[in-house]
């Protein structure tokens, strides 16, 4: 492909051939403590108790307003607290984040204007919105591509406060009851940058996701072999930034453990190319399976173990990998024009997990 030293890249795929087997038993034990765990009872803390009655509270709410449109309570509630009741009342309510083995997932944004006063929200305009959300995230779900689909998540923030009120955004995803892949699902190699497609094609090859969305769907599509599938709830607190964003150039990533460094591109364990904008190399399968390992590695177990790099994400349950397009270049690289680099970042979001046992089972959000 590029390799630079013949004696090097014959050590290098010994190594690396090793390691592939290594990782099978690995990726097996993996599984084994997963059914293990989910075999184990959840414990329910006092906080996790207090956190699930709140939001079951403002459920009955919603639900007896909804029954009795004439009734005006006059409750207010803070802005932020709203954002998160309505964030964890839809999830409750009607996510499949932890009941259903999905993939193949589909995203889009919705938003809802809510009226405000003296920064605090009513109770009565609440519901109005909450409803309104509903629909609309039910109308994302229809849209979506696939069938048997259900909503994984949506995720609620402030967007915008004009004084009188406030948009909410949610970033609603969907998702389709299919198998999920196995942990090395790349057979072909993936053109890196962004025009996108696979290497097996010729130039013209728009609209096929390149290597670093492929990275990130497989590792969304495989989340079902990672989590103890019990029936949980995943909220975020008031105030609380549930994403961590992380960047291929960060040397955090360099990999200390290349035998060879500079022969070829295993010198960080997060896609990091350097190319010409005119050319947009290949990354051939045994490198993307790699870069997939690794991705899993860190979003499993290096982030949220690392409280001084990364403390919103602190014994917190990944939840997915966003699309997070660079803010200049609209791209999911960014662009070094000084030194021809594509670095690209990727923005994750983790949560905290609380059971909530058989008796809060989700509906489907197009049928309710």
């Amino acid at each position: 492909m590029r390799k630079m030293k013949i004696i090097a890249t014959i050590g290098f795929t010994a190594i690396f051939a090793g390691m592939l087997v290594l990782n099978s038993c690995t990726k097996q034990e993996d599984a084994g403590s997963v059914l293990d765990k989910q075999t184990q009872q959840p414990e329910i803390t006092p906080e996790d108790m207090a956190t699930f009655n709140k939001i079951m509270d403002f459920k009955k709410k919603v639900e007896y307003i909804k029954e009795n449109p004439a009734y005006k309570s006059g409750e207010e509630i803070s802005v932020d607290s709203a954002v998160w009741l309505l964030d964890a009342t839809l999830n409750l309510s009607h996510a499949f984040i932890s009941w259903e083995s999905m993939s193949d997932f589909y995203q889009d944004s919705v938003f809802v204007n809510l009226p405000k006063n003296n920064g605090s929200v009513l109770i009565d305009d609440m519901l109005n919105a909450y409803e309104e959300l509903k629909q609309k995230i039910a109308n994302v779900c229809m849209a979506a591509l696939g069938t048997d689909k259900e909503l994984y998540i949506a995720s609620l923030t402030k967007k915008q406060d004009n004084g009188n009120s406030i948009t909410i955004k949610a970033y609603s995803t969907i998702g389709s009851k299919k198998p999920v892949p196995s942990w090395t699902p790349f057979d072909k190699g993936w053109l890196y940058g962004d025009l996108l497609g696979d290497c097996n094609g010729t130039p013209g090859y728009i609209g096929v996701a390149d290597a670093c969305t492929q990275l990130r769907d497989v590792t969304n599509n495989s989340r079902y072999y990672y989590i103890n599938d019990q029936n949980m709830i995943y909220v975020t607190l008031p105030n609380e930034e549930p994403y961590v964003t992380i960047y291929s150039e960060d040397l955090y990533f360099v990999n200390d453990e290349d035998p060879f460094p500079e022969d070829n591109y295993y010198e960080h364990l997060l896609v990091y190319q350097n190319q010409a904008w005119t050319y947009h190399n290949c990354i051939e399968a045994d490198e993307m399976n790699w870069y997939y390992q690794q991705l899993h590695d860190i979003v499993y177990n290096v982030i949220p173990n690392d409280p001084l790099k990364w403390p919103n994400a602190q014994n917190k349950t990944f939840i997915m990998i966003m699309s997070d397009l660079d803010p200049i270049y609209g791209t999911y690289g960014t662009k070094d024009f000084d030194y021809h680099f594509i670095r690209h970042q990727y923005k994750i979001e983790y949560r905290h997990a609380i059971p909530v046992g058989n008796t809060s089972a989700p509906v489907s959000i197009t049928e309710n």
